[in-house]
């Protein structure tokens, strides 16, 4: 029995070794995106230990290394530039506007660098994306983006470690809050490593400093309190969750499950006041407000990236139409993600469900769907008897393939194999396997 034991532990230990050794590499060892093949083999290597951990070294005999596992995978890409995203750049650009006073929603990094300030780091003007855009981000990231500039011009470095250490702290929020939502729901506390060692949630939040790691925090924590009756706090939690992302406004319908008409109703005016507020201190002449609203209204009707049915209807609109129909397929997809969000405010029995198939709905409809958009299923699978939002954690890394030249390519090929095989899982589970599926 002991020497079985050893054993298992031998293994154990060895893919942590490989889960580690994979993310160091990725972080550190590949020079750019542009190396492809190096950055899916260092994936699917963390990928396969993670799996291999969570179907065979689940146990509480195991707890204390995959505990340090989770810890150590964050603390080791402290100091790595982020390789699978440029939007450091812009976060960091922000930032410095705000130390010399200026509104970052009131001029666009090219109308600024006609000025020629001396203040002004070009490279991060050379490496960033949408020059020609205003920001589009919320106050809470605007506040870390102001944090991160405080090492001025020059120390890149040093403002990539502080918003990693703001994002690491959301994180680890987030495992927190898992946890506690586990032992309320009455579940194995060791699902909570379903998000914790996830490896494009380790890669695209502390890797990449995307900020969906605050909105899941918030969201979670908005839920929790929901649960213990503090409706007020919940309702405050949750705008937080929308200055850090527009997106879970749509969470609030389901707030009238939980609480009732009335309550809702005053609810809403709270996170009306709370968002407004904030919001006011950066938007607060009409032409700012347009502004932000025009390079929202470019994000969703112009860029197109990894998305599924919207990629069924761009087909269809060649072969109909011989030219992109973007225009009318963002007036279906909005249609049908309408659809999809009325019946799920009808049917879904609790927040963490309703939340759950919201973000699926609104991720599968998207004409936009970057690997980190769908990491809050990930957050909301523990809950849950599906686990096709792991599948999709997996087959999501081919849309890196986009980005192995400049300008960016998409492989339609590859977007194509990556649907088609979470279609099948998702088939797979809703049909034919209707229990829970036991991860240990």
């Amino acid at each position: 029995m002991e020497k079985t034991l050893n054993r298992y532990s031998a293994w154990h230990n060895l893919l942590l070794v490989i889960f580690l050794v994979s993310l160091f590499q990725l972080a550190y060892q590949i020079p750019n995106r542009t190396d492809i093949w190096g950055i899916w083999l260092r994936l699917g290597l963390a990928f396969t230990s993670y799996f291999f951990i969570l179907f065979k070294f689940n146990k509480d005999e195991f707890i204390i290394g995959n505990n340090l596992l989770l810890i150590f995978s964050r603390l080791l890409i402290l100091f790595s530039f982020p390789l699978l995203s440029d939007d450091i750049y812009r976060f960091v650009w922000d930032g410095s506007l705000m130390h010399h006073g200026i509104n970052p929603f009131s001029t666009t990094p090219i109308q600024l660098m006609q000025l020629n300030p001396q203040w002004i780091d070009s490279t991060l003007f050379d490496n960033m994306n949408s020059k020609a855009y205003y920001s589009v981000y919320p106050p809470i990231n605007q506040l870390a983006f102001y944090l991160s500039a405080i090492p001025g011009k020059g120390n890149l470095l040093a403002s990539i470690i502080i918003l990693r250490v703001f994002i690491l702290a959301f994180d680890f929020g987030n495992i927190y809050l898992i946890r506690k939502l586990l032992k309320f729901y009455k579940k194995d506390n060791k699902l909570v490593y379903l998000y914790a060692l996830n490896p494009l949630v380790i890669v695209e939040f502390t890797g990449n400093l995307h900020f969906e790691a605050v909105m899941i925090f918030f969201t979670l924590l908005s839920i929790w309190l929901l649960l213990h009756d503090k409706w007020i706090w919940a309702a405050i939690a949750l705008s937080l969750a929308i200055h850090a992302k527009l997106l879970p406004l749509i969470f609030f319908p389901l707030f009238i499950h939980h609480i009732g008409w009335k309550k809702s109703v005053y609810a809403g005016f709270i996170v009306a006041a709370c968002v407004f507020i904030p919001f006011f201190a950066f938007l607060n002449q009409p032409q700012y407000l347009e502004n932000f609203i025009s390079s929202l209204q470019l994000y969703y009707g112009k860029f197109e990236f990894n998305g599924s049915i919207y990629q069924l209807l761009k087909e269809a609109g060649w072969k109909i139409l011989k030219y992109n129909p973007i225009a009318y397929t963002s007036k279906i997809l909005l249609a049908l993600t309408l659809m999809g969000f009325l019946i799920i405010y009808v049917k879904s029995k609790n927040m963490i469900e309703g939340v759950f198939w919201l973000m699926f709905t609104y991720t599968i409809c998207g004409a936009i769907v970057h690997p980190w958009y769908m990491l809050i299923l990930i957050a909301f699978t523990p809950f849950l008897t599906y686990r096709f939002a792991l599948v999709w954690s997996v087959l999501i890394c081919l849309s890196y393939y986009t980005y192995r030249v400049i300008p960016y390519d998409e492989n339609l090929n590859l977007v194509l194999i990556e649907y088609v095989l979470l279609g099948f899982f998702i088939i797979y589970e809703l049909f034919f396997r209707p229990v829970e599926v036991k991860v240990s």
